[in-house]
């Protein structure tokens, strides 16, 4: 059996998510910041009528910024009932991966990341899985933007309704 992944790059590491989490990829925009967030969260950017907030991989990941520049990409993923974007320096492709090379950890002494799913092994290396649920879990200021984003988009939308209304 086979599982299909994207595999992108984030601090020269290869990573991946399965395909079936992942909405599209989209070129480098800069973000409008927002005041008071995480440290990896660079701000949002408007995509398809919705605001998409905009995360820093190698920031959440490393806790080293990612270098800013018009070659990044940004991978479009859903989270929850909600859709965040991930910045990573490039993508490798979508790789189908066979079950036999995922090796799943569950050795808690040595390893406590709970975001990372498991390790595929290539003949180049290895790939770490990422969970996309696990690796924003528990994030309260996250959590607060988006839903002060979902209100504000509700407000918008009642307000652009409202217009329609007095114009009619």
């Amino acid at each position: 059996m086979m599982e299909k992944q994207i595999v992108f790059f984030s601090q020269r590491q290869e990573l991946s998510l399965p395909i079936k989490k992942i909405e599209k990829i989209i070129q480098w925009t800069k973000p409008i910041p927002i005041p008071e967030t995480s440290l990896f969260v660079l701000g949002v950017v408007e995509h398809n009528a919705h605001v998409l907030p905009i995360i820093d991989l190698n920031q959440r990941l490393y806790g080293e910024s990612t270098e800013l520049n018009d070659d990044l990409k940004i991978i479009v993923v859903q989270w929850k009932d909600e859709f965040l974007g991930l910045v990573v320096e490039s993508i490798r492709g979508i790789v189908d991966f066979s079950v036999n090379q995922f090796e799943l950890m569950t050795n808690d002494v040595t390893f406590d990341k709970n975001y990372i799913k498991s390790f595929v092994k290539t003949k180049d290396g290895i790939v770490i899985q990422l969970d996309i649920d696990a690796l924003f879990e528990g994030n309260i200021m996250l959590d607060k933007l988006l839903r002060s984003l979902e209100s504000q988009t509700e407000v918008m939308s009642d307000d652009s309704s409202e217009m329609m209304k007095i114009n009619d």
